[in-house]
């Protein structure tokens, strides 16, 4: 597996979980605003042998899950593998996608404890070829997410990150009103984008981080409304928190 990058200990990448993160290379959308874009280039990072990140994992006592991100994942042709034996260390185990490869999801949905989806935008087909810089399978996004929604057993978060310039209030609320008509029922994370060195210099006036009033006042008429799912809030001044909680 190409691997662009190991964290041995993370406390964010799952909420409430201690976590190894495994930062995997090559992506299928090309979001200007990544802040993993290095995992992009051809030449970073290095293979490994699953029986070493096997190794790395099940000797690292710290953690109690393990975080397997991107880039895209589902790109990895030996990800089936990797997950299978990550089952057997009895370490809790998350992936990250952005559901555009539903089949390798159904492939390793038995030995998954979480799926983090990023959803771009709004079901709009220019809107999301603006945001991911690529032409987006909106099908193939549904299918992802009909397919884990209906398996109990997974943990199951949704979550868009709020890029100022590129989304805005209808955008969200779009979002919101679609996840509610297919049916989700997990948790929607509205996140804070941040800039960090690798989104690229260039970018830096581009994209700008929304303040943490901006996020809460989006959020805000969704806090007495009836969802099939729960609404977090993930930014520098809360963390992660359900809103719930923010506006008690």
């Amino acid at each position: 597996m190409r691997i662009g990058g190991i964290i041995d200990i993370s406390t964010k990448d799952i909420p409430g979980r201690s976590s190894m993160v495994l930062f995997t290379v090559g992506c299928n959308f090309k979001c200007e605003f990544c802040h993993n874009k290095y995992l992009l280039q051809p030449n970073v990072g290095r293979e490994y042998d699953i029986n070493e990140l096997i190794e790395k994992i099940s000797t690292n006592l710290l953690v109690s899950g393990v975080s397997i991100t991107g880039g895209e994942p589902t790109l990895q042709k030996d990800l089936l593998d990797l997950c299978e034996q990550v089952q057997k260390t009895d370490k809790y185990l998350s992936i990250d996608t952005n559901g555009s490869n539903p089949e390798i999801i159904k492939n390793v949905a038995p030995f998954i404890n979480r799926i983090a989806m990023d959803l771009k935008g709004p079901p709009n087909p220019r809107k999301l070829e603006i945001i991911t810089g690529v032409k987006v399978n909106q099908d193939k996004i549904l299918d992802t997410i009909n397919f884990i929604k209906g398996q109990k057993e997974i943990d199951f978060e949704i979550r868009t990150t709020y890029v100022r310039n590129l989304l805005d209030s209808n955008d969200i609320n779009e979002i919101i009103t679609w996840l509610k008509n297919v049916g989700f029922n997990g948790n929607f994370v509205l996140q804070q984008y941040q800039f960090l060195e690798g989104v690229g210099e260039e970018y830096k006036k581009v994209f700008s981080t929304p303040e943490h009033e901006m996020l809460v006042n989006l959020l805000k008429s969704y806090k007495d409304l009836k969802l099939p799912f729960s609404l977090f809030l993930r930014d520098d001044k809360v963390g992660f928190c359900n809103i719930k909680k923010l506006f008690d």
